[in-house]
């Protein structure tokens, strides 16, 4: 593997105890390893602590969301070193060679005790030509990205137990389980749910202020079957846009998704690892104790009543643990005080779903890292510089649990999903826009003015913040997925109504072809790619008109 590209530094001292840091930074997995990054290379004098505790969520990632934003941190703090882990070609290259590659996403709705459907299911191809997002093997990207920090100068204490946290207006302490204590001028906990600083302060909400309520049992796994393999015997029924393989697989029922991400579908691939995820309703599903329920058997026995799924993961075994929780929500109170703050999977969790939280705790981490750098220069440590960003990550937890609770409550049926995926895409395709033009701005002006807005954007979190016309669709999308959880909608006609709503939405263009219901793939094409120029100058709203110039410009350029 390559060495990052950057400025050379001067030999690296492991501080003594009692050397007053700038920061410490509580947890070794993405979101403290990246702050750390983006700090020492600001010229800020970190602390890592990483108990190196295993991960209490999914071991592996989609990046759609996350490779935009390690572009915006790679150039926004000088980085580059991030920027590798914006594709997979250059996450092969550089960083491990066990990565997936994103050309395809696949939903699959299946019945149990019968054959999966052809009708019911849909598959979501990005513009030809875009390069695919990468699937992040968790295990070797957190390790990079420590290896980053400390490059950078960053001291990292790998396997450190904290037995005590506090922070005040003199500063921050934080207590080793060996007696050793490292004292610093801000205190970030990004650790996980058992964050050493929510313990101390009593922050932990119970119950968990949130509508979604689901827990998750995952594994790396070899031996998965294709997708084309289990269904080979009805191959003239599927025949989809892309081959399956090509992207992750959803496979969806009521009360339960099942996320199934190769991580080694390129060329170079070193092998057949996947991550696979089950996410079960907590309330219709509660973790039971006793014989035949580990999470392996509860797996096997999920996956028992799904004849195509029985086929397609004959010959799976895990590769390692298991990993499960009992439940997967729970917040803290407060995510900012006084000389601290708590971000990532310390401030709190909703929902695996297509690992919208990842790409969330990034720019979470974007926001914190400015102002921790000023606050270094400047001296100015007060609670009232972060409390955006506190705000920013209660506005994140709370627009991942609306899209969270809306699928899982669209589970029940086949249609409603389809649905609710349309409203989701709708947003998707225009959502990525906002950030893709502020990391234009940056590289070309070198100012940052755009990446400050997005933090301020109303409907922050949502996956098309700022813009109240997909606010609108997406909310009234939600009640009335809520209303059929309730037992007050139909789901037929619930999915009749959302479906009219996307039809009806004016930001919707018709080159979508989001208006029917029966399509079993949404894919752009030149030709969509042509209607969409012509709808930028013809009829497109004045707010959508400038993203969709500068979507097609990036595509055309190659992402």
């Amino acid at each position: 593997m390559n060495t990052p590209d950057r400025a050379p530094r001067p030999p690296h001292r492991r501080p003594q105890d009692g050397d007053l840091r700038d920061v410490v930074i509580l947890g070794g997995s993405l979101p403290a390893a990246t702050l750390a990054t983006v700090l020492a290379a600001g010229g800020a004098r970190v602390t890592v602590i990483d108990a190196a505790q295993p991960p209490p969520f999914p071991p592996g990632e989609m990046g759609v969301h996350a490779a935009g934003l390690f572009r915006v941190l790679a150039e926004r703090y000088k980085a580059p070193e991030l920027a590798r882990l914006a594709t997979v070609k250059d996450i092969h290259t550089h960083v491990t060679r066990t990565v997936g590659a994103e050309h395809c996403h696949s939903f699959v709705y299946h019945r149990e005790g019968r054959p999966q459907d052809p009708a019911e299911l849909l598959q979501v191809c990005p513009p030809k030509g875009a390069p695919p997002e990468p699937h992040f093997h968790r295990p070797d990207i957190d390790a990079y990205l420590l290896r980053c920090a400390r490059e950078r100068g960053a001291d990292v204490r790998r396997g450190g137990k904290v037995s005590g946290a506090a922070a005040g207006p003199d500063g921050a302490a934080v207590r080793l389980s060996d007696g050793t204590e490292v004292r610093a001028r801000y205190l970030v906990d990004a650790s996980g749910p058992d964050s050493p600083l929510v313990s101390a302060l009593g922050l932990r909400q119970e119950p968990a202020p949130f509508a979604t309520a689901s827990r998750t049992l995952a594994a790396h796994m070899t031996g998965v079957r294709p997708f084309a393999d289990a269904v080979a015997d009805r191959a003239a029924a599927y025949r989809p846009a892309l081959p399956w393989h090509r992207g992750s697989m959803h496979h969806l029922t009521d009360g339960a998704y099942l996320a199934v991400l190769p991580l080694g579908n390129h060329p170079d691939s070193t092998g057949g690892l996947f991550s696979v995820a089950l996410t079960l309703d907590a309330r219709r599903f509660p973790p039971r104790e006793g014989p035949g329920r580990t999470p392996e058997e509860e797996f096997r026995a999920f996956v028992a009543r799904f004849p195509t799924l029985v086929d397609q993961f004959a010959y799976a075994a895990a590769e390692g643990p298991w990993l499960a929780t009992e439940r997967n929500q729970y917040a803290a109170s407060r995510t900012v005080g006084d000389r601290w703050c708590l971000i990532g999977d310390a401030a709190g969790y909703v929902d695996p779903f297509i690992s919208r939280g990842l790409g969330l705790t990034l720019e979470a981490v974007n926001a914190l890292a400015r102002r921790l750098l000023d606050a270094v220069r400047d001296g100015d440590f007060s609670t009232e510089r972060f409390a955006e960003v506190g705000e920013l990550t209660r506005d994140q937890l709370a627009a991942n649990d609306e899209l969270a609770a809306m699928v899982h409550a669209s589970l029940c049926d086949p249609a409603l999903v389809r649905a609710v995926l349309f409203v989701l895409e709708a947003g998707f395709r225009f959502g990525g826009f906002p950030l893709l033009a502020a990391w234009s701005e940056l590289r070309s002006t070198g100012g940052d003015a755009a990446l400050r807005a997005l933090e301020t954007v109303p409907h922050r979190g949502h996956v098309f913040a700022g813009h109240e016309g997909y606010h609108r669709l997406f909310t009234a999308a939600g009640a009335t997925c809520a209303a059929v959880a309730a037992g007050e909608l139909d789901a037929r006609t619930a999915s009749e109504r959302i479906f009219r709503s996307v039809r009806e939405a004016e930001f919707v263009p018709a080159a979508f072809k989001l208006d029917d219901p029966a399509a079993r793939s949404l894919r752009i094409t030149p030709v969509t790619l042509l209607r969409l120029a012509l709808w930028s100058v013809t009829g497109a709203p004045k707010d959508i008109a400038p993203l969709v110039r500068a979507g097609i410009k990036s595509v055309l350029k190659g992402g």
